[in-house]
């Protein structure tokens, strides 16, 4: 997802600079880049680190093997069993924020009761900072608009979202122990 975004966003950018990362990004570039990077990763002497950025950065790659082969759609479906409260904001461009409406979260918890709480919430402006960004949110953008938005209070729809959700839940589960 993020790949295709930034080639987008470069394909679209103007000026010196789009000229200039038009002819050094590209998707099958890009491709390549995270094939080779995970080759490294899982080859047969399962490296301690692996270095990516051009050599100039370490990265964990045990981690990165365990966060590759973590399903989490997989463990909600088989552990999930309580009340839930999914938000993402339509402007978190570092996530699929469609599982957040509504039918799609009851769709990812089958095991969770119908007596529970499940709210699914896609807030216009809110960011994978739980900051609301004015204007158009760009991955290329992305290291400025964190610097921002971590001077920002958090949104407040998201905090207005989740006291409503609290004072269901605890509404919720005081009506049923009293009618148990």
């Amino acid at each position: 997802m993020q790949r295709e975004t930034i080639v987008r966003e470069v394909n679209e950018m103007k000026g010196l600079k789009g000229w200039l990362l038009r002819r050094f990004i590209s998707v099958d570039k890009m491709r390549k880049q995270y094939d080779d990077l995970m080759a490294k990763v899982n080859s047969p002497d399962e490296p301690d680190i692996v270095w990516i950025q051009g050599g100039l950065v370490k990265q964990p790659a045990k981690w990165l093997r365990e966060h590759m082969s973590f399903d989490s759609h997989d463990a909600l479906k088989k552990y999930m069993d309580c009340h839930c409260l999914a938000i993402t904001g339509k402007k978190d461009i570092q996530v699929h924020n469609e599982f957040c409406i509504q039918d799609n979260v009851r769709d990812l918890l089958p095991n969770v009761a119908a007596f529970k709480v499940i709210e699914g919430h896609r807030p216009e402006n809110l960011t994978h900072a739980l900051r609301s960004l004015e204007g158009e949110s760009k991955i290329m953008n992305m290291k400025t608009d964190y610097y921002i938005l971590g001077k920002l209070p958090l949104d407040e729809e998201l905090l207005l979202l989740t006291d409503d959700w609290i004072d269901k839940v605890l509404f919720h589960d005081r009506n049923k122990g009293a009618m148990d």
